[in-house]
């Protein structure tokens, strides 16, 4: 989670994640054992849960409903296909003799897109040339809402990790593999 994230409805996964990092650094200071928090951003691909975000989007797709409410989807999100997750917990265990006993790494592209084109790019990519499904506007942004919100991967890079897929290429493999 975010440090200065505070949805209210979210709060005891909040606090859940950020007890268990001190936790974590509190014992790789007073112990002989490595705790790496990974912070994920928006993290997309096959076999994701049906109530998470994007899997519903696609649901609404492929039911050709006519009109998804949407807030101005001006948020920018760092969208990472699962594959590039998985190798970036795949480097860090590579190079975990070189992993400092506490460390962050954020696990994203580094390149954020906005809501709105990433919904208009998914719905061109499943149904081209359909009309827009999406009303953007129609729902208010959440009080305290992330408008930006993209990784520094720099520490990750370093360690010889880079993402393979950027959101359109990410959208195109997930579409693949419905």
């Amino acid at each position: 989670a975010k440090k200065d994230f505070n949805y209210q409805h979210m709060r005891p996964y909040i606090i859940t994640k950020r007890h268990f990092d001190e936790i974590g650094h509190y014992y790789a200071n007073m112990h002989d054992i490595s705790f790496v928090n990974m912070r994920l951003e928006h993290v997309y691909g096959p076999g994701d849960g049906e109530n998470k975000f994007i899997p519903y989007i696609i649901d609404c797709l492929n039911k050709k409903q006519s009109c998804v409410k949407c807030t101005t989807g001006e948020q920018i999100r760092d969208f990472i296909f699962v594959d590039d997750v998985v190798n970036a917990y795949l480097t860090i265990l590579e190079n975990r003799k070189e992993v400092p006993s506490y460390t962050e790494y954020q696990v994203g592209t580094g390149a954020g897109v906005s809501l709105k084109d990433f919904l208009v790019y998914l719905q061109n990519t499943m149904m081209p040339g359909s009309s827009s499904i999406f009303e953007f506007g129609a729902i208010e942004q959440r009080d305290n809402e992330i408008m930006f919100s993209v990784a520094n991967n720099k520490n990750l890079k370093a360690m010889g990790w880079k993402p393979n897929f950027d959101y359109k290429k990410g959208i195109e493999e997930l579409l693949k593999r419905l």
